[in-house]
C-alpha cells in the first residue's frame, strides 16, 4: 500500500429505540454535565437541536458516563448526532500521524500520513468506549504514490497468503470493526492505471479479485503509474478528479 493519507474521519451513532427521557431539570444540560449524561449523541441532537458540536457526556453499555466528541451539526446518512471515533486531519499543523504511520512532507505545506515504505499492513485501533451503535459513517482522502495493485494481491499463486481479513489483501485503506474477530465495513482501494485494474472498471480483467469478506462494499480509483512527485495534487476517493485520474468506481 503505497498511497498516502491526508485525512480520515470515522463516526458512529447510537440510534437506540426506547431511550430514557431525561428529567426536566437535566434537559437543558443534557450531555453537558456528567450527572446529565445522554443515551447518545443522537439523543442530544434531537433534544437540543441548536447545541454546537463538541465534547459531551453519554452513557456506554454499562451505564458509565464517558466523555466523547459529538458532531451535532452535520447531516450524515440522513441524521444528526454522530459520535466521533477516529479523526486525522493533517491540514492542521497541530495534528500528528497515528503511531503506526509515518509522516511524509512531499512539499511545503503538505503533510501526509502513510505506512512505512515496504510491503505489509499497518493497523490503527480506535475505541468506541463501550458505547452501543447501529451505524458507521466515515471517509478518507488518500493519494496514489508510485504504483498500486488494487485487489491484485488477492490474485496470488499457491501458496496464497493474502486471502484473509488480517492479511494484505489490497492496496488502500480498509475500515473494519471488532477485535479479534474483525468484520469488514468498507474499503478504499488504490489501483494504478487510471483505475483500469479496479474490479468494477468496464471490461476489467480483475473483476473476480474481490475477497468474499469485502463483497461490494468498496470504492476503487487510481491514477497514472509511477507518479512520485505530483501525486499530492490528485486526491482519490471523492477528491477532485483530474485528467490523469480514473473515475471513482464503486460498488455499494
Amino acid at each position: 500500500m503505497d498511497q498516502l493519507l491526508q485525512s480520515l474521519t470515522q463516526s458512529i451513532t447510537s440510534l437506540i429505540s426506547g431511550s430514557v427521557v431525561p428529567s426536566l431539570s437535566c434537559l437543558p444540560y443534557l450531555g453537558s454535565r456528567v450527572q446529565c449524561a445522554a443515551d447518545s449523541c443522537h439523543a442530544i441532537a434531537q433534544a437540543l437541536p441548536n447545541n454546537p458540536s463538541g465534547y459531551y457526556w453519554i452513557l456506554n453499555s454499562t451505564n458509565a458516563a464517558v466523555n466523547v466528541y459529538c458532531d451535532l451539526v452535520r447531516y450524515l446518512n440522513g441524521s444528526r448526532g454522530w459520535m466521533r471515533v477516529a479523526y486525522v486531519n493533517m491540514s492542521d499543523s497541530n495534528q500528528t500521524c497515528p503511531s503506526a504511520w509515518t509522516l511524509y512532507t512531499p512539499t511545503t505545506g503538505v503533510r501526509l500520513c502513510g505506512r512505512p515504505r515496504g510491503p505489509g499492513c499497518f493497523s490503527v485501533n480506535y475505541t468506541t468506549y463501550g458505547v452501543p451503535y447501529s451505524k458507521v459513517c466515515g471517509w478518507v482522502k488518500g493519494y496514489n504514490y508510485n504504483t498500486n495493485d488494487g485487489f491484485n494481491r488477492y490474485l496470488c499463486t499457491s501458496p496464497c497468503v493474502y486471502t484473509a481479513i488480517d492479511q494484505a489483501y489490497l492496496d488502500g485503506v480498509s475500515i473494519t470493526r471488532n477485535s479479534p474477530l474483525r468484520q469488514h465495513l468498507w474499503s478504499y482501494v488504490d489501483a494504478t492505471g487510471n483505475g483500469a485494474n479496479c474490479p468494477c472498471y468496464v471490461n476489467s480483467a480483475y473483476a473476480n479479485t474481490v475477497p468474499s469478506f469485502v463483497g461490494s462494499d468498496y470504492y476503487c480509483q487510481g491514477q497514472s503509474a509511477g507518479d512520485t512527485t505530483n501525486y499530492y495534487n490528485y486526491p482519490l476517493w471523492g477528491g477532485t478528479c483530474s485528467g490523469n485520474q480514473g473515475p471513482l468506481l464503486h460498488q455499494s
